[in-house]
């Protein structure tokens, strides 16, 4: 699995550099969170976190988008305990999300979010479903550039997401994140 994850960051960052010249502000991102997930169950607590590759196409400069991976398990998963023959629930989502950002005289911005997702639901041992639905994303940051140049911005914000078929799955997230630009 880390590995699927550090070839997908590998092949994002190859890819961004060959393509430059189409995009604007390309940056590379992930975030730590605490939520909750649902199948067709109850809530679950959890922890888990994403990567993300955001760029501005070469045709718009008010709207950026975002591809992202997210993974989120049970948060006794994390937890010290006997593990034989134990299920964690979890979930995989994959998103392409449209973000708006407003800058405030200082460094510090707001970013909004809606797209779409597709989601694996593992919620239980016998359910692996892959599900569409949307996604939505609120955040408040601050930019540690300077004149919008290579640099790091921190963020604090909440990523809820819903599927429309089979379990309607859905999830609610909390997250730090921090995204470099380069």
């Amino acid at each position: 699995m880390i590995s699927k994850i550090f070839f997908t960051i590998i092949l994002l960052v190859v890819l961004t550099a060959s393509a430059k010249a189409q995009i604007q502000s390309p940056s590379l991102g992930g975030s730590l969170h605490i939520g909750s997930i649902s199948g067709n169950s109850p809530s679950i607590s959890s922890l888990g976190g994403s990567v993300f590759f955001d760029f501005y196409p070469w045709f718009e400069n008010v709207v950026s988008f975002r591809a992202s991976f997210t993974y989120s398990q049970i948060v006794e998963k994390f937890l010290p305990e006997n593990r034989s023959e134990k299920y964690y629930p979890f979930i995989k989502i994959y998103s392409f999300k449209g973000f708006f950002r407003q800058a405030f005289p200082s460094q510090f911005y707001l970013e909004e979010g809606a797209g779409f997702i597709y989601l694996n639901d593992r919620t239980f041992s016998d359910v692996n479903i892959w599900e569409v639905g949307v996604g939505f994303s609120a955040l408040a940051g601050y930019d540690f550039r300077k004149n919008n140049l290579d640099g790091f911005s921190l963020g604090l914000g909440v990523d809820y997401g819903v599927t429309f078929t089979h379990t309607t799955a859905s999830y609610y997230f909390i997250f730090l994140q921090t995204q470099y630009y380069f």
